[in-house]
């Protein structure tokens, strides 16, 4: 089942890039076509500092925004503006833990039993991500590459799971509840009663439902390198296409109290990709109108 759910990403990532690919190859062929026109309408070409603006329109793995671009320097332009998405839900059915519980103890327990009779639970994968950038693009050499560094800030929420049947999770919960109480007891340590989602466990809280979030770092620093011009020299719509690494921390799955959930494995798995998941690939393409 997770490996439905990890190819489901993949290809909705996989479609994100095939559209990001396309429409860069749309705006190389405009950046192309501009620079064949002749110079008769030239504007605002001079030099200076935060004497022009730019209005911009980005779309691709961050998500979709706008933004606003000035010139700091004769090779440097500062851009801010707002990304971020809102994307579909993604389903899938979990399997719950009580069917691994073989304690003759905790088998006949009445709320064991009950989670036992639970055979898959839905669960939607919800991708939020939003965030506000300042980035700086430097233009070293007489060509349309350019470098850019920033910093965006927003939401720590990449991906939230939930059930789908809201409080529908009571015999969950009371599993748990009483796998806990027996390991305090007789000083036991037998997993967590939930949904498995690779090495991990999902456990239900009070309200009987999965509220689980994979978490990032608010603040996230960001290196790319770009093609294009997001403030135009000689026209007034210019385009650009952004590739870089959006760097987050490592992932972290928390309960809806804040509490860290642990893996069941260190060296396999879902808990492998998360540790290696801790720098986010961005490929942005954005449309820039020059104001003045």
């Amino acid at each position: 089942m997770l490996v439905i759910v990890m190819k489901q990403i993949s290809h909705f990532i996989s479609h994100i890039c095939r559209v990001a690919v396309a429409t860069a190859l749309i705006a190389l062929s405009a950046l192309a076509t501009m620079a064949q026109e002749n110079n008769n309408l030239k504007l605002h070409s001079e030099n200076g500092m935060l004497n022009h603006l730019s209005v911009g329109l980005q779309t691709g793995l961050g998500g979709t925004g706008l933004d606003v671009a000035m010139p700091l320097h004769r090779i440097v332009t500062l851009r801010a503006g707002f990304v971020g998405n809102g994307l579909g839900d993604i389903k899938f059915k979990a399997i719950n833990t009580a069917s691994d519980i073989t304690q003759p103890q905790l088998v006949e327990d009445d709320a064991v039993k009950q989670a036992k009779m639970v055979d898959k639970v839905e669960l939607a994968i919800k991708p939020r991500f939003w965030n506000a950038f300042v980035m700086a693009e430097v233009h070293p050499f007489p060509t349309p590459f350019y470098f850019a560094a920033g910093v965006f800030a927003g939401n720590r929420t990449f991906l939230h799971f939930r059930n789908t049947n809201d409080g529908a999770l009571q015999s969950l919960y009371d599993a748990n509840e009483k796998v806990q109480d027996y390991n305090t007891m007789f000083h036991t340590n037998y997993p967590a009663v939930g949904l498995k989602f690779g090495d991990y466990v999902f456990t239900a809280d009070e309200n009987y439902n999965i509220d689980v979030k994979m978490r990032t770092w608010a603040v996230k620093p960001y290196l790319g390198i770009g093609f294009g011009q997001s403030m135009a020299q000689h026209h007034r719509l210019s385009v650009a296409v952004d590739a870089g690494l959006l760097f987050w921390g490592s992932p972290k799955f928390v309960l809806n109290n804040g509490k860290k959930i642990k893996s069941t494995s260190k060296e396999s798995g879902i808990t492998h990709f998360v540790s290696w998941f801790s720098a986010y690939p961005m490929i942005q393409i954005r449309l820039a109108y020059k104001i003045f």
